[in-house]
């Protein structure tokens, strides 16, 4: 996880102040993830680092962290209206997230003097990237196919482009976690399914006919990020299209 500009949230703030509110915002998401049965890895400042599926197992990790997230930002609602109302924060935490699964090394790491229990491996580097590439798309919960095939069906996703993250060379499909089935309004719905239809046009390289449907996903949900980046897209490529031989998948050039 990440908290979206909190640089400049801090540089705003002295720094018990800073501080107070680092506490209060990495309390409430730290006391989700732990009722989660997850484990909290470390703090990097207002970055939380966590794992679900050890010290003990978890047949159902991938659920718990996808839970996790959506659970975080529905906290994170409520806690930004006391947060701006007691004007602890310039302006609100918003809060990335980046979720993958796969094969890591948990245990003790570094020397016999100082060790943190702590998690490694190409996968955990992949959650990482998602959680930074929430930027370009305009979402706050990215997973990817490994958890979308592993417990991230059962909640309301928006599958979005195939892509080569920041040394990562596997192109990985990259799906937005929406909410649970039963949190989405009808509005919701009926923009995600605009945008699916819009994303296959795309991929099969009808511009204007995608450009229809995310039209029409913005007059449903006028701020939507994913809709507002792939228009943009269309605009851009019906005036120069992509490469010859162009597979579909994006090369992010940024973490």
């Amino acid at each position: 996880t990440d908290v979206k500009g909190f640089s400049t949230i801090s540089e705003a703030l002295d720094p018990s102040d800073l501080v107070k509110l680092l506490n209060r915002y990495l309390t409430t998401m730290s006391d989700i993830i732990l009722a989660q049965k997850g484990t909290i890895d470390k703090y990097e400042g207002d970055a939380i680092i966590a794992f679900f599926g050890a010290p003990l197992e978890l047949p159902d990790h991938t659920a718990r962290a996808c839970q996790s997230a959506i659970f975080m930002k529905r906290a994170e609602r409520e806690l930004n209206k006391v947060l701006m109302e007691e004007q602890a924060t310039p302006t609100p935490l918003m809060t990335r997230i980046g979720i993958n699964t796969g094969e890591m090394v948990v245990g003790n790491m570094g020397t016999a003097q100082k060790m943190d229990y702590t998690i490694m491996g190409n996968a955990v580097n992949l959650a990482a990237r998602l959680e930074g590439v929430n930027k370009q798309y305009g979402t706050w919960l990215l997973i990817s196919e490994a958890v979308y095939d592993n417990g991230g069906k059962d909640f309301v996703t928006r599958r979005l482009d195939r892509v080569r993250v920041v040394g990562i060379h596997q192109p990985v499909r990259l799906y937005e976690l929406y909410e649970t089935p039963g949190q989405v309004s009808s509005e919701e719905k009926e923009m995600i399914d605009s945008f699916h239809k819009g994303q296959e046009l795309f991929e099969a390289k009808d511009w204007s006919g995608a450009e229809r449907f995310f039209e029409k996903a913005l007059t449903l949900v006028p701020d939507d990020g994913p809709s507002t980046t792939f228009l943009k897209r269309c605009q851009e490529y019906k005036l120069k299209a992509p490469p010859e031989g162009w597979d579909g998948v994006f090369n992010l050039t940024s973490k």
